[in-house]
């Protein structure tokens, strides 16, 4: 399937991005369910989210994902978060809403957890170790604390 004006346009942004691997796996996955989606990295210099969360508006791209440096930056920016993105002050994926507003979420928690499910594995009531401190480790902390775990460990 080639890119057409009816393609829809998501991506993620960063700096460094040019090195993501996630338009080659998102653009996999467009492709094996056949929709007509294109994902690209979208390097952004610090301090231009905003101008970048302007042309998702513009350009009514179908969302972004963000990564470091700027996700406390989209998070302040965005005209609503989930209340995950509000406890961490950081948004990892940024979902267009009716009316050019924009949802700022953060999966990360989350998507750690789901993972761990799908193994077999429920922290409940287990202490677990998180070897890191970063954006993403914070995240996975407090998914883990919602999900039970009896201790975690940085």
């Amino acid at each position: 399937m080639g890119v057409s004006g009816a393609t829809r346009v998501a991506g993620v942004i960063g700096a460094p991005v040019r090195h993501s691997l996630s338009p080659a796996l998102h653009n996999a996955a467009f492709a094996a369910t056949g929709l007509d989606w294109v994902y690209v990295a979208f390097e952004v210099a610090g301090g231009d989210v905003g101008r970048a969360l302007d042309g998702v508006r513009a350009f009514g791209l179908g969302g972004l994902s963000v990564t470091m440096p700027h996700k406390a930056d989209a998070a302040a920016l965005v005209d609503e978060c989930s209340e995950d993105a509000v406890l961490l002050g950081a948004v990892n994926c940024v979902v267009p809403l009716d009316g050019g507003r924009l949802r700022g979420e953060n999966t990360d928690g989350g998507g750690f957890v789901d993972s761990l499910a799908e193994v077999g594995v429920d922290p409940r009531g287990m202490c677990c170790a998180v070897l890191g401190a970063g954006g993403a480790a914070r995240a996975v902390i407090v998914a883990l604390a919602r999900a039970g775990a009896a201790e975690v460990r940085v």
